[in-house]
């Protein structure tokens, strides 16, 4: 159990990896069109700037942006896989 856990953590931790690469991604895409973004104050922003993105891209084209989907399958599935990781971990330490 206890590998089981160690591997849902790394999976998990790569998750949080590939959101935060598809957030810097959408706020670039925003400063190229000409949304203000501000760098320092990014992660307090994040969930303004994520819609954002939403409401600029379906705007264009009637759905959301690609990198929305990502973020939110990937925050998601960070978020499954971090709870997994620690009932795993409690399971096996009985």
């Amino acid at each position: 159990m206890r590998a089981l856990s160690t591997v849902l953590t790394w999976l998990a931790a790569a998750s949080c990896l590939w959101a935060v690469s598809a957030a810097v991604r959408m706020c670039v895409w925003l400063s190229r069109q000409g949304v203000a973004v501000n760098w320092f104050w990014f992660r307090l922003f994040l969930p303004w700037y994520v819609q954002r993105y939403r409401t600029l891209t379906q705007a264009r084209g009637g759905r959301p942006g690609p990198l929305f989907s990502e973020f939110v399958v990937t925050i998601n599935l960070a978020l499954l896989l971090g709870v997994a990781a620690v009932i795993t971990r409690v399971a096996g330490s009985r």
